[in-house]
């Protein structure tokens, strides 16, 4: 898969003050192994094309406007936790607010050269700049390693779970190496049961996902090399390509996958209306 991050800009409210002297900050596994596989499975599903080649994003407006607004849900802690830890870090509480949030993913033949994230005239109000790493270098990536021009640590080897913070100055020049090699989603990881189609399984399935087996068969029959390259599992093996994900457990899939849908939705309404009285968005407890 290709390197994927999520990152962060923010911008300080008041008057300005002197940039702290500790201005780099790494945290390891910042993020739990579960919530970089679900923002890393939204940016899979709605992602787009992004602002340089070989580049996908998916941003906040890029949810909402495209009918996913509940998909945003899952950020808002992040990037308050982010947003607490860099004001801790820097010594600026209570005056940043988010510039920017995206899911970027660089794939084989990104890159990008020596540049501050303020280096354009319209990104000068920026201050400093949060990356969180979905994905790790050398399991499913080769290249792109992140390159500070000076000071230390020199080099940034990408790993799932930690966070990058820096000043988004010229003090954090830096540079991005070429994504060479990225390995394909592998269906396995979906399924560890055993090959044999389950019947104890399917003949218990609701009525609901019955009818979700019966769409997907309907479908996927009418193509079946198009059947066999999305559900056989990315591999030489003969053996391992015999292994299916199987029509009921697929349907169970989409099943899941409207659960998760309605309880975000469900987050959603519950929270907006506080986002408009205090016109902020931020996680809000539940019962509130």
């Amino acid at each position: 898969m290709p390197l994927k991050r999520e990152t962060e800009n923010w911008m300080k409210m008041g008057d300005e003050a002197e940039i702290n002297q500790r201005w780099r900050l790494i945290l390891e596994n910042f993020l739990t192994l579960e919530e970089c596989r679900e923002l890393e499975f939204i940016h899979k599903s709605c992602c787009t094309v992004g602002y340089r080649p070989y580049v996908f994003s998916t941003t906040l407006l890029h949810l909402v406007v495209s009918n996913s607004a509940q998909l945003i849900m899952p950020f808002v802690s992040i990037r308050e936790r982010l947003k607490e830890k860099a004001e801790e870090f820097f010594g600026c509480e209570y005056e940043l607010f988010v510039e920017f949030t995206g899911l970027i993913s660089w794939t084989r033949g990104a890159r990008i050269g020596w540049h501050s994230d303020d280096n354009r005239p319209y990104l000068k109000q920026r201050e400093f700049t949060a990356v969180c790493y979905l994905n790790s270098y050398g399991v499913d990536f080769e290249g792109g390693l992140f390159h500070f021009q000076d000071g230390e640590p020199k080099t940034i080897s990408p790993l799932c779970g930690d966070c990058v913070m820096y000043t988004a100055d010229s003090l954090n020049v830096h540079s991005v190496d070429e994504v060479v090699q990225f390995l394909y989603w592998k269906g396995k990881e979906l399924d560890s049961t055993d090959s044999k189609e389950d019947s104890s399984y399917a003949e218990g399935l609701s009525p609901k996902r019955n009818v979700g087996v019966d769409f997907f068969k309907s479908e996927f029959s009418k193509d079946d090399a198009l059947a066999e390259s999305v559900f056989l599992y990315a591999s030489s093996d003969v053996k391992e390509k015999q292994h299916r994900l199987g029509w009921a457990k697929l349907a169970a899939v989409a099943e899941a996958w409207e659960d998760y849908a309605s309880n975000l939705r469900r987050e959603l309404l519950r929270s907006f209306a506080h986002w408009r009285t205090s016109q902020s968005i931020y996680s809000v407890p539940y019962g509130s």
